[in-house]
C-alpha cells in the first residue's frame, strides 16, 4: 500500500477512535449527570414529604389547641355549673327542691339540673367532634384537659362505684349532646339549648306516647335524680371531684393564655 495511503488510512482510524472515545466520555458523563439529578429529585422529594409531613403535624397541633381555646369559657362554665348543682344536691338538701310541692320549684330544680348535665356532655361531646383525639390525648397543650374529660366520661359510663344508679353510658352522653347542639357545625363557638327551649321540648317529649327526644334518653336518670338516697350517691361524689379537677385545670390554661395573647403571640 502506498505510505501516504497507509498514512491518511492511519489518521482517519486515530481520528474516529478518538471521536468514538470522545463520545463514550461524553455519553458517560451524561449518564452520571442524569444518575446524581435523579438522587438530588429523590433528596428532594423526600425532603418535601418530610416538611409536609411536619406542616401536618404542626396545623394539627395548632386545631387542638385553638379548639380547646374556642371551647375553653363555654366548657368551663358548663363544668362550674354542674359542679355547683351536684355540691347542693350532696350538701346543701337540694333533694327538697328536687321533690318539692310545689311543682313549678320541683320543674325548675329538675329539668334545669338536667339541662346542666345535658349542657356539659353536649361541650364534652363539640370537644370530642373538632380534634384529633390521638393528637388531643397526647398534646402538652391539651392532654391533660383531655384527661379529666376523659375521665369524666368513663365515671359518668362505669358501674364499678355506683352501680347503675345515675349511669350514663357514652352513647346516651353523645344522643343527649346532638340533641343540645349541632356538632358539625363550622361555628367557633355554636349554639347549645337554651334552659326555656330544653325545658319545652323535654315536657312535650314526657307527654308523648313513645317519648323520641330528651325524654327519652334523660327520663331515668331524672327519677334517679328524685330518690331519697341521692344525696349519698357515690357518683355524685366522684363528678364532683373530677369537674373540679377539670374546673381548675381549664381555669389554668385561660391564666397561661393571657400572656400570650396581651403580647400579641397568642
Amino acid at each position: 500500500m502506498d505510505s501516504a495511503l497507509l498514512a491518511v488510512v492511519v489518521t482517519a482510524s486515530f481520528a474516529l477512535a478518538a471521536s468514538v472515545v470522545a463520545s463514550l466520555i461524553a455519553a458517560t458523563a451524561s449518564l452520571r449527570t442524569q444518575r446524581g439529578q435523579a438522587k438530588n429529585n429523590e433528596a428532594l422529594i423526600r425532603l418535601k414529604d418530610r416538611l409536609d409531613a411536619e406542616k401536618a403535624h404542626h396545623e394539627r397541633h395548632l386545631s387542638a389547641r385553638a379548639e380547646l381555646d374556642n371551647l375553653r369559657e363555654p366548657l368551663l362554665l358548663a363544668a362550674n355549673d354542674l359542679q355547683r348543682r351536684i355540691y347542693n344536691i350532696r350538701n346543701q338538701n337540694f333533694f327538697a327542691y328536687l321533690n318539692s310541692e310545689d311543682d313549678h320549684r320541683r320543674d325548675v330544680a329538675l329539668l334545669g339540673t338536667l339541662h346542666r348535665f345535658a349542657r356539659y356532655w353536649a361541650l364534652q361531646e363539640l370537644l370530642y367532634s373538632r380534634t384529633n383525639l390521638l393528637l388531643f390525648q397526647s398534646d402538652p397543650d391539651t392532654r391533660e384537659v383531655a384527661a379529666d374529660v376523659a375521665r369524666l366520661a368513663r365515671t359518668f359510663a362505669s358501674d364499678r362505684s355506683a352501680g347503675l344508679d345515675l349511669i350514663f353510658w357514652r352513647e346516651e352522653q353523645r344522643a343527649v349532646a346532638e340533641l343540645m347542639v349541632d356538632l358539625g357545625s363550622t361555628e367557633p363557638i355554636p349554639t347549645v339549648t337554651g334552659f326555656a327551649t330544653f325545658r319545652k321540648r323535654y315536657r312535650e317529649d314526657l307527654r308523648s306516647e313513645t317519648p323520641e327526644d330528651l325524654a327519652l334518653w334523660l327520663g331515668r336518670f331524672a327519677q334517679d335524680l328524685q330518690v331519697p338516697a341521692v344525696a349519698q350517691n357515690h357518683r355524685l361524689k366522684e363528678l364532683e371531684e373530677n369537674l373540679d379537677v377539670l374546673v381548675k385545670t381549664l381555669e389554668k390554661g385561660r391564666a397561661a393564655d393571657q400572656p400570650l395573647k396581651a403580647t400579641g403571640r397568642a
